[in-house]
């Protein structure tokens, strides 16, 4: 599961998994490699493979690189490239309450998704800011979302991931 996260949820993996990271004795080198068998892709009850490359590198409070993954239809043979690039710097901001936020920029390519041999359906760039609230029994609050620049149609709300995947599979 830790090869799909490393793509689909890229945003996710720095906002979340980041921080916790990031914050760790620096620098670490994560290499992202191998492939799996997804035996219900997208609640579709189809199988669908993916094969995953990359490096995170971990620095305190920050994290650049590249990952690419390979998904493909075994029936049909037909292949979808999903990858990003770039990365993020993280913050912690304690309030006098207990409470805390974590802040992220991430920047770069957060999202792209190619068909093989074809352009981009969905490019996701530039630079958004997330605010990850918390109070101070760890409960979860909300995000806020400051777009500062580029497209980021991953962010917008009827936007969904698996859809644009089971149709550029074929599935």
């Amino acid at each position: 599961m830790r090869l799909i996260k490393s793509s689909v949820a890229a945003l996710l993996l720095l906002a979340l998994i980041g921080p916790a990271t990031a914050l760790a004795a620096a620098p670490v080198r994560d290499v992202i490699s191998g492939s799996e068998v997804i035996d219900d892709f997208c609640g579709t009850g189809q199988t669908v493979v993916v094969s995953s490359s990359g490096v995170i590198n971990w620095f305190e409070g920050a994290g650049w690189g590249h990952v690419q993954d390979t998904w493909t239809n075994p029936e049909s043979g037909i292949s979808v490239t999903t990858s990003w690039a770039g990365g993020g710097k993280f913050k912690l901001v304690e309030h006098d309450d207990g409470s805390y936020t974590w802040v992220t920029e991430r920047m770069g390519l957060p999202d792209k998704i190619r068909p093989d041999g074809g352009g981009p359906l969905t490019l996701d760039a530039g630079l958004v800011i997330f605010q990850d609230h918390f109070d101070a029994d760890d409960n979860y609050l909300g995000t806020e979302v400051e777009i500062v620049g580029g497209p980021h149609p991953g962010l917008d709300p009827g936007y969904d991931w698996c859809d644009v995947m089971i149709e550029a599979l074929g599935l």
